[in-house]
């Protein structure tokens, strides 16, 4: 083999190499300002279920008036305008096309079981077998309850944040499905095909462009992502993933745009875990002092363990959720629960079999 031979394969290499490397060498924005982004179609659901959320709740109130299930089908559905923004009604998306597909026929029950439970908002001491308003010990919040102490109104808006927003930002658009796409033709106003499925999963963060420098009009994960902030640090951390891996996807770096998915459900499903063991030290702190608060809490954590389930690349298994949420409310169906029967060992048992999954949240399971 001629030296002129060796040279040729040794600059050849050289040059691949250098091209390779100059392929990693680009910009991260510190905001989502990339060009052709467009996530109308999340925004347009996280305002879909603020409306469909704020007329569940308002139920909650002594004698308030009782609700209309097919009204909150409607919203869910987007059927017959049913909402008071009218550009939602004729923006072509709803809430049900995009929820796991096995659990739209229960969310539906869910709003069946709420509007015949508000017929009882003047029934201010619900029991077992008897629905009503529940009112905290400082009198100032009240929540309605169904015949089996669960308030139905956080199961179905805090179970669509999981059953919808969270599957398909970290499931769906951040899944293969969705990333094994085209990556080379522009949409104008869109990007790649690609780019546009991994804004679509940002656009369920509800979080401003300029988070966490901007915490202003954070939306459902961007709330509760934000307030776990100061125990569990990942503002920055699922921002900075998300902009990385928007990146990564521009300039055709695909190992790097993996590192951040993985990066984003890690970070993602440990908000929701922390989430629910701090609704769970909410129930455990009003065991035995306050009902209402007792219930809600433990409607709140039992809704969030739930979307566990849906996450992307999860950790941990949907079995040991089931078992979790078997233990708390005697089953895992959200239509049958009871909340009356719940003991202060399994709320208890509840949570450490949380940290057990979730190792990095012990040293803070005792202050979320």
């Amino acid at each position: 083999m001629s030296k002129f031979f060796i040279l040729s394969i040794f600059a050849t290499a050289v040059l691949l190499s250098s091209c390779k490397k100059d392929n990693n060498k680009y910009n991260i924005p510190t905001s989502y300002n990339f060009e052709n982004v467009n996530f109308s179609g999340q925004t347009n659901r996280l305002a879909m279920l603020t409306e469909l959320g704020t007329y569940a709740k308002s139920a909650n109130a002594m004698n308030a008036a009782a609700l209309d299930a097919q009204k909150m089908k409607n919203m869910f559905n987007n059927l017959n305008n049913p909402f008071a923004d009218t550009t939602l009604n004729s923006s072509g998306k709803k809430l049900a096309d995009k929820t796991v597909s096995t659990e739209i026929a229960i969310f539906e029950k869910l709003m069946d079981s709420l509007a015949a439970a508000s017929a009882f908002c003047s029934n201010n001491s619900p029991s077992l077998g008897n629905p009503g308003v529940m009112t905290n010990s400082s009198g100032t919040k009240s929540y309605l309850v169904n015949a089996n102490g669960v308030e139905l109104a956080q199961l179905i808006e805090k179970g669509l944040m999981g059953a919808c927003f969270y599957y398909q930002a970290t499931a769906v658009y951040l899944g293969e499905g969705k990333m094994n796409v085209d990556n080379l033709t522009v949409v104008p106003g869109e990007g790649t095909a690609m780019e546009h499925h991994w804004d679509e999963a940002f656009g369920y963060l509800g979080v401003p462009t300029d988070f966490p420098a901007n915490k202003n009009g954070l939306l459902f994960w961007g709330k509760y992502l934000n307030d776990r902030e100061s125990k569990i640090g990942q503002n920055a951390t699922l921002m900075n993933a998300f902009l990385a891996g928007r990146a990564a996807i521009s300039n055709d770096n695909l190992g790097e745009r993996d590192v951040k998915i993985t990066a984003i459900c890690r970070s993602w499903e440990q908000v929701c875990a922390a989430t629910a063991i701090a609704y769970l030290n909410d129930a455990i702190a009003a065991y035995g002092v306050d009902d209402a608060e007792k219930h809600h809490a433990l409607s709140e954590a039992y809704a969030f363990i739930y979307s566990l389930k849906f996450g992307g690349d999860a950790t941990i298994p949907t079995n040991s959720a089931d078992v979790i949420l078997t233990s708390l409310g005697g089953s895992t169906n959200l239509v049958q629960l009871n909340f009356y029967n719940t003991t202060l060992s399994q709320l208890q048992n509840a949570k450490d079999a949380l940290v057990a999954a979730f190792p990095s949240l012990a040293a803070v399971k005792d202050t979320l």
